[in-house]
């Protein structure tokens, strides 16, 4: 069967996503941008920054112009609360950016210490608090202004729990041919909810958006040249396509900093549709 399904690739990102008419965002928006949320339930200055992921298509930041990854951590499992959605992968990728010199602060500070929550990072180049919403969607304005480095068109198609997508990604002039890049894809639930009994977050009923429930390796990828490239995702057995999105961007290893991108959601695991920025 076919899907609908989300994708983002290094600095370009296709998405047919849906969201609300756009109430604050520039009239200018040359591509889709990938923001990162790396949380935990178990973290309690954490729901802020779950809750702005949530509303971006409110304020006019839907998956046309944004596509959200929320990413749980493990490291917060031990102090009273396991997130049922963190996964050692996860925390790998965000101790993977703190080793970069690439990332750095809205204020131009260079580095980061070490991985942290809530952390937010936009197009794989600065990184701040999740809970700071101005600075997150002024960042947000300022790197869609950028032109993509890459066109994607993807095609999904579900056999089973798993999905495979085939992703045929096609370097812009822009590009920085010279650059590492690699194609990472992921599902993501679109909202969950979680009442947490333990920890910091007892009593609270947390609801969650573009929560990451499987990620692929970072592929390898030769741009001189349109390339063509095939992940396989399974889903959680728990989670019904219907409540997934699927989403894929182009990164570099060295730099970090992402080519571009698409988004799609699974819509009754019937139609499929592709789309380029």
């Amino acid at each position: 069967m076919n899907c609908t399904l989300p994708l983002i690739i290094g600095s370009a990102i296709i998405s047919a996503g849906c969201g609300a008419q756009a109430l604050s965002a520039p009239s200018t928006w040359n591509r889709i941008v990938l923001v990162e949320l790396f949380t935990s339930q178990g973290c309690s200055s954490c729901p802020p920054a779950d809750a702005l992921v949530r509303d971006l298509p409110r304020l006019g930041f839907g998956r046309s112009r944004v596509v959200p990854l929320t990413f749980h951590v493990n490291y917060w499992d031990d102090l009273g609360w396991k997130d049922p959605f963190a996964m050692p992968a996860f925390t790998a990728r965000q101790r993977w950016y703190a080793r970069s010199n690439s990332l750095h602060s809205p204020d131009g500070t260079a580095g980061v210490e070490g991985p942290y929550t809530p952390q937010m990072i936009v197009d794989g180049t600065v990184h701040f608090s999740g809970a700071r919403r101005a600075v997150a969607l002024e960042e947000m304005r300022r790197s869609a202004a950028r032109p993509p480095g890459v066109e994607l068109a993807p095609e999904v198609k579900l056999e089973g729990d798993c999905m495979g997508l085939t992703v045929l990604v096609s370097p812009r002039p822009q590009l920085a041919q010279r650059r590492d890049w690699s194609l990472v894809a992921g599902l993501l639930a679109t909202s969950v909810r979680t009442a947490v009994q333990r920890g910091e977050n007892a009593g609270e009923v947390l609801d969650e958006a573009a929560v990451v429930r499987a990620l692929s390796d970072r592929i390898p990828l030769s741009l001189d040249a349109p390339s063509r490239v095939r992940i396989v995702l399974c889903r959680p057995r728990e989670t019904p396509w219907s409540d997934l999105e699927a989403a894929a961007f182009v990164q570099s290893e060295s730099h970090r900093e992402i080519a571009g991108d698409s988004h799609r959601s699974c819509e009754g695991m019937i139609s499929a549709a592709t789309s380029s920025f």
